[in-house]
């Protein structure tokens, strides 16, 4: 065997016919915690932790902000668009430094979503928390 790969012509040639193991053990252990719960149990955490976000956002007077996405839950994914008038540059680095992960879309808008599958009521609290913390250094 060399290390010169052998594919069919055009794009069918970069087919898989298994997955590598190291990301088939990964999905392992997601099903294994899939199987314990159903998509309406996800689902209505989801609804709950984006509305609790939602909620923290609209009531901290410190976060001047649209929210961009939707108002209806049901028009809507866990994804909450912010929409800020300064440019979120400073603040999406800072939020970033502190390990929070968060998209992007300069100037001016920061996406945030709190995953049903592992972000607890918890974290988007703290997320909320240090938004404040970031806009307070940059103001």
């Amino acid at each position: 065997m060399d290390n010169v790969m052998d594919l069919d012509d055009g794009a069918f040639g970069y087919r898989i016919s298994n997955p590598p193991i190291f990301l088939a053990t990964g999905i392992l252990g997601f099903l294994e915690v899939f199987n314990k719960t159903s998509m309406e149990q996800l689902r209505e955490k989801s609804l709950k932790l984006t509305g609790y976000l939602e909620f923290l956002i609209s009531e901290t007077s410190k976060i001047r902000c649209e929210i961009l996405t939707p108002k209806d839950p049901a028009q809507r994914g866990c994804q909450l668009s912010l929409k800020f008038n300064f440019d979120i540059a400073e603040v999406y680095k800072q939020l970033v430094r502190r390990g929070i992960a968060v998209d992007k879309r300069y100037p001016y808008v920061i996406r945030v979503t709190p995953v049903h599958f592992y972000n607890t009521f918890t974290d988007v609290w703290r997320f909320v928390n240090q938004l404040v913390e970031c806009i307070k250094e940059f103001s």
